[in-house]
C-alpha cells in the first residue's frame, strides 16, 4: 500500500502537457470502449491477495462505499523489470488505463492480449478469471503509457451456486416479495452487487427498450442448461434472470443514468415461467414490487431543451405476452446471441447438458451486431428482426406469415415480397417489399409508436438506428426505384376557415394525382397544378407517378373546413 501510495504521489508530479495527453488519451478509450457496448472499468489503484481494485474514472460507473467499478479476482506479483517498461527509463513507471471488458466482440480480437495500467509498476501479472465470465484485455498502448504482460491461469471448474428460485416462489401463484433487496437476487441492492452465484452476462443483440442501458445476471441453481447449438435453451426450475434498466436523462451526461426498474423472469416447478417488476425508488435505496402495468413520463434534458419521455413498466400478464411457450419462456440466451468464447468457458463450467463438441461449437452461427461492418447487411438487419420479433413470430406463434428467427433460412422466412394478413390500406403490401419501404409493412409497424406498432408492448420510442439498418436493407435489395408519397402542406384536423392544401414530391419530373372523393388516384385523375383549395370538407387522396418508377402509395388526409 506504502508504494501505492507512493507510484501516486509520483504521477501527481508529472508536467502537465503529458496529464492533458494522457487524460485525451484516456477519454478517447472510454468513449470507444462504450460506443462499443464494452464494460469500461479504468486504473488500477491497488492488487490485493483477492483481485484488483478499479477505478473507473466516471462517477455513475463506481460503486460506492469503496468507489471501485470492479474487483477482480486474480493473483498478482507487481515487479518492475526493465526491459518490460517500454522505450522508458530503467526506473519508470507504467503509465496507463486498465479495460478488462466483456466478450470480444469482433474476431481481431483476442481473448486475451494485453494490459496498459495507470500508475502501478510494470511488470508480469497472473489473472484467473471470474468464474463463469470470460473478459478480453486489449491493448492501448502508445505515447507515456506501456504495456504488462498478462499471464493468465487456467479457469476455476467451479462455480457458487445460488439457491434456486432464490427468494422468489416456485410457482406463479405464490406470493411475491414486495422489495428488490428481498428477493435475494443482490447482497447490496443500493450498489446493485450481485449475490454470490448471479452470472452477469451481455448479448450480442439486445432488445429495443426505448433507448435504456440494461444489465443482465443469471442465477442457475444445482442444474444444467440444456444445450442447443440452434434454436432455444432449457433451463432447470429455479432458475432466476434478471434484467435492470437504467436511462440517461442528461443528453450531455449520458452515463449519468436514472434507475428505472429491475425485471426478474423465474423458471417455475411446472416448467413455466413468470415475471416481476421492481420500480426504483428516487433515492436508489430499493425498488418496490408493481402490482400492475405503470405508465411514467421522465424529464430528459437535451440541447433543445427540456423534454419527456414515456416510460412503460409492464405488469406481470405483460411479461408473459412476449416470454412465450413457443419461444421456450426464456429470450437472449441461446447460442446465438454469444460466441464461441463464452461457449466454451460455461462448457468448462459444465453448465451445458448435453457438453457440446469442439465441432458442434466450429459450426454454431451467431447474431450479428447492428453496427458490425465485418457482417453483412443481411445478417445485421436478420439478426435485429430475430431479437425484436421471433418471440412471437415465428411457426405456431402469432397468426402471421413470416418467420423471424435468424436459425431460419433467409429463402423460407416469408420475408422478402411475402404476403400480409393486414395490409394497413397500402397497395401491394408486402412484409418487405424490395426497395419499396412503403410498401414494406414491417418497416412500417416497427417505424411508429400509434396503435399499429410492433413490438406492442414497452414500444414508446423508435429506435432510429434499427430503422436505419432496415431501411438500408430494404433500398439494398433491388428492384425498380419507387416514388416516395406526396406530402401534404397541412396536417389533418379541423379548420374554421376554407383553406388551400399544396402537396409536394421531391423527384424531378413527378407528377401528383389526387381525389377528392376516396377513390384511390390514377393516371387520368386531376393533376395537380396549384393549391387545392377546400371551401368544406373533404378527404383529398393523392399518389405520385413517374415512367420507370414504381407508383408511391396513397396518401391522404382528412379536413374538416368549416364545421
Amino acid at each position: 500500500m506504502a508504494r501505492l501510495i507512493f507510484l501516486c504521489a509520483w504521477l501527481g508530479a508529472w508536467s502537465v502537457a503529458a496529464q492533458t495527453n494522457l487524460a485525451v488519451r484516456a477519454e478517447q478509450i472510454r468513449t470507444e470502449c462504450i460506443q462499443d457496448r464494452r464494460i469500461v472499468c479504468g486504473r488500477v489503484l491497488e492488487v490485493t491477495k483477492t483481485g484488483l481494485v478499479v477505478d473507473s474514472g466516471y462517477t455513475s460507473l463506481l460503486r460506492p462505499p469503496l468507489n471501485h467499478s470492479w474487483v477482480t479476482r486474480a493473483v498478482a506479483a507487481p515487479t518492475r523489470p526493465a526491459a518490460l517498461v517500454e522505450g522508458a527509463a530503467p526506473d519508470s513507471i507504467a503509465v496507463g488505463l486498465l479495460f478488462l471488458t466483456d466478450i470480444p466482440k469482433r474476431p481481431a480480437v483476442h481473448r486475451y492480449d494485453y494490459v496498459v495500467q495507470h500508475g502501478y509498476p510494470a511488470g508480469h501479472y497472473d489473472y484467473v478469471p471470474v468464474p463463469g465470465v470470460t473478459k478480453t484485455i486489449r491493448r492501448f498502448s502508445a505515447g507515456l503509457e506501456t504495456a504488462v504482460l498478462l499471464n493468465v491461469q487456467s479457469e476455476q471448474k467451479t462455480r457458487p451456486k445460488p439457491a434456486a428460485y432464490l427468494r422468489m416462489p416456485d410457482h406463479a401463484d405464490g406470493p411475491l416479495p414486495s422489495l428488490l433487496s428481498q428477493t435475494g437476487a443482490f447482497i447490496d441492492t443500493r450498489q446493485l452487487i450481485p449475490s454470490d452465484g448471479l452470472m452477469p452476462y451481455d448479448l450480442n443483440v439486445s432488445f429495443w427498450s426505448d433507448g435504456a442501458h440494461k444489465l443482465r445476471w443469471m442465477a442457475l441453481p444445482d442444474g444444467k442448461i440444456g444445450f442447443a447449438p440452434r434454436g432455444e435453451w432449457t433451463f432447470p426450475a429455479g432458475t432466476v434472470f434478471v434484467k435492470h434498466f437504467e436511462l440517461a436523462t442528461n443528453a450531455s451526461q449520458p452515463l449519468q443514468r436514472r434507475r428505472l426498474e429491475t425485471r426478474l423472469l423465474v423458471r417455475a416447478a411446472d416448467g413455466s415461467v413468470y415475471g416481476a417488476t421492481y420500480k426504483w425508488r428516487p433515492d436508489h435505496s430499493d425498488a418496490d414490487l408493481l402490482p400492475t402495468n405503470l405508465t411514467e413520463n421522465i424529464l430528459i434534458h437535451t440541447a433543445a431543451g427540456d423534454a419527456t419521455q414515456t416510460w412503460y413498466y409492464p405488469s406481470r400478464e405483460d411479461c408473459r405476452t412476449c416470454h412465450t411457450d413457443r419461444a421456450g419462456g426464456v429470450l437472449g440466451l441461446k447460442t446465438r446471441q454469444f460466441n464461441r468464447d463464452l461457449l466454451r468457458a460455461w462448457n468448462r463450467l459444465g453448465l451445458f447438458d448435453p457438453p457440446p463438441t469442439d465441432a458442434i461449437l466450429a459450426s454454431c452461427e451467431f447474431l450479428a451486431r447492428p453496427d458490425d461492418a465485418s457482417r453483412s447487411l443481411p445478417d445485421r438487419a436478420r439478426s435485429y428482426l430475430d431479437v425484436d420479433c421471433a418471440n412471437c413470430h415465428r411457426p405456431g406463434g402469432t397468426v402471421a406469415y413470416f418467420d423471424a428467427r435468424y436459425d431460419t433460412p433467409l429463402e423460407k422466412q416469408g420475408l422478402i415480397d411475402g404476403p400480409v394478413l393486414i395490409d394497413e390500406g397500402i397497395d401491394h403490401a408486402r412484409i418487405i417489399a424490395p426497395n419499396d419501404r412503403w410498401r414494406s409493412i414491417l418497416y412500417m409497424r416497427a417505424n411508429t409508436v400509434e396503435a399499429i406498432k410492433m413490438p406492442p408492448l414497452a414500444h414508446q420510442t423508435v429506435d432510429r438506428a434499427g430503422m436505419a439498418l432496415l431501411r438500408q436493407w430494404i433500398e439494398s435489395l433491388g428492384g425498380r426505384p419507387v416514388m416516395a408519397p406526396p406530402d401534404f402542406s397541412l396536417p389533418a384536423g379541423n379548420y374554421s376557415k376554407p383553406i388551400d392544401v399544396q402537396l409536394t414530391q421531391p423527384e424531378p419530373g413527378a407528377e401528383i394525382r389526387y381525389t377528392l372523393d376516396g377513390s384511390i388516384p390514377g393516371t387520368t385523375d386531376p393533376l395537380y397544378q396549384q393549391a387545392i383549395h377546400l371551401a368544406n370538407s373533404a378527404t383529398v387522396r393523392a399518389k405520385a407517378f413517374k415512367t420507370g418508377f414504381t407508383r408511391s402509395i396513397t396518401a391522404q388526409e382528412t379536413f374538416i373546413v368549416g364545421e
